[in-house]
């Protein structure tokens, strides 16, 4: 599996990360013949028990232009609802007053499609040989000044692993280890690399209620994804996957969700997960206008119907780092994450994916300088994704007071690029 140092006149590009901007990008250097290299922390593709949607928007033509068409033909999988006619009002998000029932605003978001990551991770992973269950543990670009060397760790009992690269790109997530290295020279590094308290909170209920009445009363909101706005909370309901079970009967599974202010230190005994996350989330979203609550209240409180889980929303407000003369950056959740107000986390990585490759056939193939072109990569990178996840934070905030809602950006400037 591992490259040695000069085996190759094409650049190896070892990606930390299967996540779905460390896919996205090995799908879209592969097909300019990059040699690519992808390792995980977890022992398989589908290890986290849970899934959540993701829509892809005004990125959406970016993220079809680095796939492969062989890939690409193979997205509608990934699709929520693959079997919706996309109209005007299904490519719309609209907003609700969660308590009154009435509409406060929609946003376009025309040729949107709503995805799950599970769906699209298996999508992304069609021909990739990824190597699960290492952790990177160190990157020296001191041995071999023109390399890195990347030494991982698998489970005990499993040999430590070394390999040369050209380029290192990490797309580990929010507690990024690839950042945690990048900053440990500088003064109070391991601090600074750290995902930080956003202060707010989410619980997803993902159901299948056995009920037609309750899936349509989800699908009258909106055949996609509704949002809506209560004291205190903002949620969502939409449609997490649909089964054909014969041509023209759909079964839909729907999910609702529910962001708050909160912390799990302040608030210790909050259920993680389960049957008791179900019943948590039910009893502590209450007072809203009939349509909506009937939909939360009637959600089945075991395993077999209903996954739950609660967690604790981070963010990173992202800040210059040393790229090791080029040789290794971030992008995706690793290098800015935020939260998903307004939907902008996957559009900035998607952003991150298209200059990350841009940016290496600019060196293959023009002879760019390589440290001239991470350095505006990473300037960019710093730069958007640090504003994007600010105005997420302030974006939540606003959420949480439907008088405020005339403030917010998804009002004033819908989900469009803002940064």
């Amino acid at each position: 599996m591992a490259a040695p140092k000069d085996s190759n006149p094409s650049p190896t590009v070892v990606i930390i990360g299967a996540g779905l901007t460390g896919l996205l990008t090995a799908q879209a250097l592969k097909k300019h013949g990059f040699q690519v290299f992808i390792y995980d922390s977890e022992p398989h593709l589908n290890f986290r028990p849970r899934d959540w949607t993701i829509l892809l928007h005004w990125a959406l033509p970016i993220f079809s232009s680095l796939l492969p068409s062989s890939i690409l033909s193979q997205f509608d999988k990934a699709i929520c609802n693959p079997h919706l006619n996309f109209d005007e009002w299904a490519e719309t998000l609209p907003m609700y007053n969660g308590e009154t029932g009435d509409m406060l605003f929609k946003s376009a978001v025309p040729g949107s499609r709503r995805i799950t990551r599970r769906g699209l991770r298996e999508v992304l992973s069609e021909g990739l040989d990824i190597v699960w269950g290492r952790k990177v543990t160190r990157l020296d670009t001191e041995t071999e000044p023109e390399k890195v060397k990347v030494t991982l760790e698998g489970e005990e009992g499993v040999e430590e692993e070394e390999m040369w690269a050209d380029y290192v790109l990490g797309t580990d997530g929010a507690g990024s280890k690839v950042r945690e290295i990048l900053f440990a020279d500088q003064e109070n590094g391991e601090e600074k690399a750290k995902v930080k308290r956003s202060g707010f909170m989410i619980g997803t209920c993902i159901v299948d209620y056995q009920d037609e009445e309750m899936v349509q009363k989800v699908l009258e909101k909106h055949p996609v994804f509704a949002m809506a706005m209560s004291r205190g909370a903002v949620g969502g309901f939409g449609v997490q996957y649909t089964n054909e079970i014969a041509p023209g009967n759909i079964q839909h599974t729907v999910f609702w969700s529910k962001i708050w202010k909160g912390c799990f230190s302040t608030t210790p005994d909050i259920p993680r997960k389960g049957p008791e996350a179900v019943r948590y989330l039910k009893q502590s979203w209450q007072g809203l206008s009939p349509d909506f609550q009937v939909v939360v209240d009637s959600t089945p409180e075991d395993d077999t119907h209903t996954k739950a889980f609660v967690d604790e929303m981070g963010t990173w407000i992202a800040q210059p780092f040393g790229n090791r003369d080029g040789r290794v950056t971030l992008a995706g959740d690793a290098g800015h994450p935020m939260l998903i107000l307004r939907g902008q986390g996957f559009q900035h990585a998607v952003t991150d994916v298209h200059n990350y490759v841009q940016a290496l056939l600019a060196i293959r193939d023009s002879g760019a300088d390589r440290k001239e072109v991470f350095a505006a990569y990473d300037k960019d990178m710093v730069e958007r994704g640090s504003k994007a996840a600010l105005q997420a934070l302030e974006e939540a905030e606003l959420a949480m007071d439907a008088t405020n809602v005339e403030k917010m950006l998804m009002v004033r400037k819908g989900h469009g690029r803002s940064v």
